[in-house]
């Protein structure tokens, strides 16, 4: 019982408890209050009956309007029954889950609002979804099958397929441009294939509304609407309507002249033209957004780069100061472009100071005067630890110049020198931090002799 109960309760490697719960101890609270009967939408009960059933409902989606392109296609088909009964199951399963509420900061879980909730959001659309009404035929003959035009109501399953495939691509932690990018190539699979369905699907139904005239037979013959099987295999009919889709899609329309005023055949051509033109209207626009947010940091760096340029060029800089400043504005941003106050002004200050201490609890504890101190004193220390950048040639200490700060070195290489300007040595910081020696003179921005390339810049806390 404790076993089913941990099943049907929030866990806490669900993305989900991560980013809502967060903390174990809110995470024990959520469970303590937690009925034994309800599935919680953060369970691994819920997770993996999703996975299971988004699995599922793709391979019915892929396999049903195959349905339409066979010879005497089985009404009672086991698999399209099999998931109908899981989609039933899913409908019963709504019953019982948990939903959100105030942009997931609520979570209900109580029986009585559950079903009130679901029945006002989608149930209507998944039990009629569930149903299996493809045993349903509208006209007797099974070579020009009727009854697989009721899969077109399978398509209301895509209404709670929405919650579904966000509880379980979540869990994956996916970039923006890979989930979106990999929802528009399945929303592209489905569209098409389910479009060539219907653009076979239309004409058998006419078959048995319209009389048989020589042109309704040419206009069949066009879809490979034929009695003889062996004139044509299934893939020969779905290669050739999924070829005339796409054409109609683009706006090709068909490679034959239109002789007849045919009106199914004037409503199916113009109808699948608009949907083609909105739906590849609406890809073409998701992957230009996909590519503009790909380089917007790019092409933000490279305007604010041309606005510099021509703001040095009217205040009339030297080429000594453009440079420098080109310098610290490519160490600063490296080709991208951030507003860092903006930044730092959306988090609160616990975790400002857990950035802090994050970037500088190295430096501190790497310093061998500051090893056995307690640790108060060194969090003291990190808090108030300032962030400064030297530019290559800049001096950091002077020599016999009494120093009111430690400094300690984040990243950087720096050229320690005696009174008489000669060098003595240098402290190369690629990843460990170091005291910066006070007595003696110190300028950063030199390469050391053995030791590679070091960077131009110099940056101490």
């Amino acid at each position: 019982l404790c076993v089913l109960r941990g099943l049907l309760g929030p866990c806490a490697w669900h993305q989900g408890s991560k980013l809502f719960i967060r903390s174990l101890r809110r995470l024990r609270t959520e469970r303590a209050r937690h009925a034994g009967c309800v599935w919680h939408p953060y369970s691994p009960v819920r997770y993996y009956w999703d996975c299971m059933q988004l699995f599922f409902v793709f391979a019915a989606f892929l396999y049903m309007p195959l349905q339409v392109f066979m010879k005497c296609p089985n009404y009672y088909d086991p698999f399209i029954l099999f998931t109908d009964a899981l989609a039933f199951l899913n409908v019963c399963s709504l019953f019982v889950t948990g939903y959100l509420e105030h942009e997931h900061k609520i979570i209900i879980l109580d029986l009585k609002l559950i079903a009130i909730h679901y029945l006002k959001s989608n149930f209507i659309p998944d039990f009629i979804g569930c149903l299996p009404l493809q045993l349903i035929e509208p006209f007797g003959g099974c070579e020009y099958p009727t009854h697989t035009v009721m899969f077109i109501f399978k398509l209301l399953r895509c209404i709670s397929l929405i919650a579904q495939w966000k509880n379980v691509m979540g869990q994956f932690q996916l970039s923006y441009i890979t989930y979106v990018g990999l929802k528009i190539i399945i929303m592209m699979i489905m569209f098409f294939h389910w479009l060539t369905y219907i653009h076979y699907q239309v004409p058998i139904l006419c078959h048995h509304l319209y009389e048989k005239n020589g042109a309704f037979i040419s206009w069949l013959k066009r879809f490979h609407i034929m009695r003889r099987e062996s004139e044509g295999s299934l893939f020969q009919k779905y290669s050739t309507n999924f070829y005339l889709v796409c054409g109609l899609c683009i706006g090709a329309g068909y490679y034959t002249p239109l002789d007849t005023h045919f009106v199914p055949e004037l409503m199916l051509s113009a109808g699948m033209s608009l949907l083609g033109l909105l739906f590849l209207t609406y890809v073409f626009s998701a992957l230009l957004r996909l590519a503009i947010y790909h380089h917007f940091e790019t092409y933000c760096f490279s305007g604010k780069s041309r606005e510099l340029e021509e703001y040095m060029v009217l205040m009339r800089l030297p080429k000594y100061l453009k440079r420098k400043i080109r310098l610290f504005i490519n160490y600063k941003f490296n080709e991208h472009f951030f507003h860092e106050e903006a930044i730092k002004n959306t988090i609160n200050e616990q975790i400002r100071q857990d950035i802090n201490m994050h970037c500088c609890q190295r430096l501190v504890k790497n310093v061998p005067m500051f090893q056995d101190m307690p640790v108060a004193l060194i969090n003291s220390i990190i808090f108030s630890l300032k962030q400064v950048l030297y530019m290559p040639g800049q001096t950091v200490v002077e020599f016999n110049k009494p120093g009111k700060c430690i400094h300690l070195i984040s990243s950087g290489t720096v050229a320690v020198m005696d009174a008489t300007g000669r060098e003595t040595g240098q402290c190369v910081v690629p990843a460990l931090p170091a005291a910066l020696p006070a007595p003696e003179a110190a300028r950063g921005g030199r390469p050391p002799p053995a030791a590679g390339p070091a960077p131009r810049h110099l940056l101490l806390h």
